[in-house]
């Protein structure tokens, strides 16, 4: 990074974490972050457009993708890669998403190698493929939600990375054939206020 990037991380006290409000991989981190219930910066660019990327973000990530998450400990880009620092990242709040046992562990794991697997189906299904496939996979998936979370009573990064997702695709299709899923959406909407704050009126796909 350059020396910008540095002196911006040194006077960073609270984490920044700068998104867009309608990507799902951003999303997913904006979860995360809400269930530790620390103090941080939401910082909103536009990813298209005229006002598209600002030249600090594009400084302070060369890929000019987002999440990028920055604290005191370093800056952070990828949304699976945020997903799995975030207990160290945070230090207040981020054991909370950390499993009880390494059953749990297993759990969260398999979900979101899960969750990966799926969004190419996805993608396919909604831009007029087969959506028989993407029944298939949800079924799959609906089988291996415990409730009333995917992994059991607690919130983990399972249901972080998952639910921007499944959302979406609820909405689209109405996964009346996933009552597991349908059941889990709802809960979490109505009983963590985490998950309610990311929902969006207008959102994008994740291609």
């Amino acid at each position: 990074f350059n020396s910008f990037g540095r002196v911006l991380m040194m006077a960073t006290t609270s984490p920044r974490f700068v998104t867009n409000r309608m990507c799902p991989f951003a999303q997913k981190v904006w979860i995360a972050l809400e269930v530790t219930g620390v103090d941080y910066e939401f910082k909103e660019i536009s990813l298209y457009g005229s006002n598209g990327k600002p030249d600090w973000f594009w400084d302070l990530n060369p890929e000019g993708t987002v999440p990028v998450l920055e604290s005191a400990k370093g800056v952070y880009a990828d949304s699976e890669d945020i997903l799995d620092k975030i207990p160290e990242i945070i230090e207040d709040g981020g054991a909370k998403l950390l499993p009880g046992s390494s059953n749990i562990d297993k759990d969260v794991t398999a979900w979101r190698k899960e969750i990966n697997q799926m969004l190419p189906i996805g993608k396919n299904a909604v831009l007029g493929g087969s959506k028989k496939s993407l029944m298939k996979k949800l079924e799959e998936l609906d089988a291996l939600a415990k409730g009333p979370y995917l992994c059991g009573d607690d919130v983990t990064l399972a249901d972080c990375a998952a639910f921007p997702f499944l959302w979406r695709l609820n909405t689209e299709f109405d996964l009346r054939t996933c009552p597991n899923i349908q059941k889990w959406l709802k809960y979490c909407e109505s009983n963590n206020i985490a998950f309610r704050t990311t929902i969006q009126s207008s959102w994008w796909w994740w291609w």
